[in-house]
This record gives C-alpha cells, sequence and structure tokens, in this order.
C-alpha cells in the first residue's frame, strides 16, 4: 500500500519525541532533516556549532502539500486563504471512540487526531477547521455514520475505512482547502459515499478506494452557484461503483486524472449545469460511457490521453482550462497497478 504522508509524518514525531535528543528545544518535531544532509562525524574533536545557527541549517518541510485544489490559494469575503497544512503544528491526540473523537475533531485549537481500530460513529460527526484525522496502525475503520465538514478549513481525513448506509463524507457550508486521502469507501445505499455541495471549494480527493456502491462522488446540488466547487480527483479507484465518479453541477472547474475505473456499468464522469470538468489520463476497464454529459443542462468537458478498454467514446462539449496547479500525469497504461496496489486504507 501506499504510505499515506500525514500517518507518516505523524509516525516520525512520535518516534522523535520518544528519542532522548532527536532535535534542538523548539524545532518542530514533524521538521524533516535534508536529504543531502552530511553524517556527525564519530570523534570527539567535531567542530562545535552554534545551536541556532543548526537549526537556521536544517529547515524540514513540515506538511506534505496536496496536489490539486486543495493546495491552492483561495480569497473569499476579504479573506485570503494561502493553502493548508491540516492539524500539523496543534497538539497530536488519539481517540478510541465516538464521544472522544467528535470532542477532538469539535475543538478550537488545530490537532492531529490519530485513530486506530474499530469506532462506530453513531450517527454524524462534525469536523472543524484545522484537523487532520489520522488512521493509524493500519487504518481506522469507521462505522454507523458518517463525517461532515460543514464550513470548516483546513481539514486533512487520512487512512480511513468507512463503510455506511448513506454519505461517508459530506462537505458543505463554503467548506474550503479539505484533503480526502488514501482511504476505503464502501455502500452509500441511494446516496453518493463524498457529497462536496453548498458552495464548498478548493477540495482534492486522491488515492481513494470505492467499492460496493452505487454512487461514488457528487459534486454539486440544486442549490449550488457558480464560482465555487474546484475540485481535484486524482488516483482513485473506482472499482465496481455504478456511476458518479464524479457526478458535477455548477462546479467552476473539476479536474479528473490517472483515475482507475473498473467494471462500471452506468458511467464514469459527468458534467452538468455548466460544470468546467477537465479529464485526462485515465484509465477505463469496462465502463459503460466512460465521459457523458447532463441530458437537460450539460456542462463543458475535455478529455485526453485517456484509455478506453470495452468502454464507449466519450460525449463532449466546449473548452475548459488547464488548473492553475502544477502536477505530474502519470502513463496511462500503468495507471491499473499504480492505483490497485497503492489506493485505499491500510
Amino acid at each position: 500500500m501506499r504510505p499515506h504522508p500525514i500517518a507518516a509524518a505523524t509516525a516520525a514525531a512520535l518516534l522523535c519525541a520518544a528519542l532522548t535528543s532527536c532535535s534542538p528545544e523548539g524545532e518542530d518535531p514533524l521538521a524533516q532533516p535534508p536529504a543531502d544532509a552530511a553524517a556527525v562525524p564519530d570523534t570527539a574533536e567535531t567542530e562545535e556549532t552554534d545551536p541556532s545557527q543548526q537549526e537556521q541549517e536544517e529547515p524540514g518541510e513540515e506538511f506534505p502539500a496536496p496536489v490539486g485544489w486543495a493546495g491552492e490559494p483561495l480569497e473569499r469575503d476579504g479573506e485570503e486563504y494561502p493553502g493548508m497544512d491540516g492539524g500539523v503544528g496543534g497538539e497530536t491526540v488519539t481517540a478510541s471512540d465516538a464521544e472522544e473523537l467528535s470532542d477532538h475533531l469539535a475543538a478550537e485549537e488545530p490537532l492531529t487526531v490519530e485513530v486506530s481500530g474499530r469506532i462506530d460513529l453513531d450517527g454524524a460527526v462534525g469536523v472543524g477547521s484545522d484537523k487532520a484525522l489520522v488512521g493509524v496502525d493500519g487504518g481506522a475503520e469507521l462505522t454507523g455514520g458518517r463525517l461532515v465538514v460543514d464550513g470548516s478549513d483546513n481539514v486533512v481525513l487520512s487512512n480511513l475505512d468507512m463503510e455506511s448506509e448513506g454519505t461517508a463524507i459530506a462537505v458543505r457550508g463554503g467548506a474550503h482547502h479539505v484533503w480526502v486521502d488514501g482511504s476505503t469507501f464502501a455502500g452509500g445505499g441511494d446516496s453518493s459515499l463524498i457529497s462536496i455541495s453548498d458552495g464548498a471549494d478548493n477540495v482534492t480527493l486522491s488515492w481513494n478506494h470505492f467499492t460496493d456502491a452505487g454512487s461514488a462522488v457528487t459534486i454539486g446540488g440544486d442549490e449550488d452557484e457558480p464560482g465555487a466547487l474546484r475540485v481535484t480527483v486524482h488516483h482513485n479507484y473506482f472499482d465496481g461503483t455504478a456511476g458518479r465518479h464524479p457526478s458535477a453541477r455548477f462546479a467552476e472547474h473539476v479536474h479528473v486524472f490517472n483515475n482507475y475505473f473498473r467494471s462500471n456499468p452506468e458511467y464514469g464522469v459527468r458534467s452538468s449545469h455548466d460544470s468546467n470538468v477537465l479529464v485526462e489520463g485515465n484509465y477505463f476497464d469496462g465502463t459503460r460511457l466512460s465521459v457523458t454529459l447532463g441530458e437537460e443542462e450539460p456542462g463543458n468537458v475535455v478529455t485526453r490521453d485517456n484509455l478506453l478498454v470495452d468502454s464507449e467514446q466519450p460525449h463532449l462539449l466546449g473548452e475548459v482550462p488547464d488548473p492553475p496547479y502544477a502536477y505530474e500525469l502519470d502513463g496511462t497504461d500503468g495507471v491499473p497497478d499504480m492505483v490497485t496496489d497503492e489506493a485505499g486504507a491500510g
């Protein structure tokens, strides 16, 4: 499985804390030394270095920034949001049951919340701003409810295994800078497993596994207006799910790249209600219709570099701009092996 970046970062921090001289006092425990840092010579005559100067010479990346819209700056209501770092910089805590998890996720301060094993959510659990919810020790199994990111920003949800009778994760109420990464979703009933709506913006869904569901991802609702709903969907495994991978309405920009679609009986991607959707470098295998348009209110959709196996050609319309962020497109023919090996919780 693919190493989950947030889980790896927090595990490194815990290891660091266990060592007696892991880092200088005051240094961020998540900071990593540069790759070319020289080893300290094993000699008593080593030249002494000013501690403050040593810290300046050993900067480290505090947070593995998401690829896509979740990492892009946003200006809203006169406020500028430069990007995201989840709960990194705050305390790392653990949760062992639904009540403890809910309390941590509702806290005002930044937190990284670590969860392992199984927790019955017993309904909807709200996720506040500046939070990273991370499955550790093989991941976290969350059942019996859903996570709701309502109006919050700077949120990471990583390495979770969720089976839900309805929507597993709802991002709404103008929430922004939300990253859902390396997780597994199943069920959903008549609802999509992930719903992004009500003015939500700057969201990335990456390296997730969707299975045993009729609907995977819905972007936009009947009440949404153009100007928000910028979402990146990359390196996800849509494993036998019927449709909505995603289905976009009123979306300002949706970028779907390097995903693996397998045995999808309805369709892969749909653009409607003036959405702008770019679909590139995806592998469609046994997807009845790779890309389609809304019947009554079609959106714009552009495709390129996709590979279709036993899948109908896409329906295209209009023009869609390239996203403003940098990203690396993997070769389409290698997507099935890469994604099936690395997507999902674990």
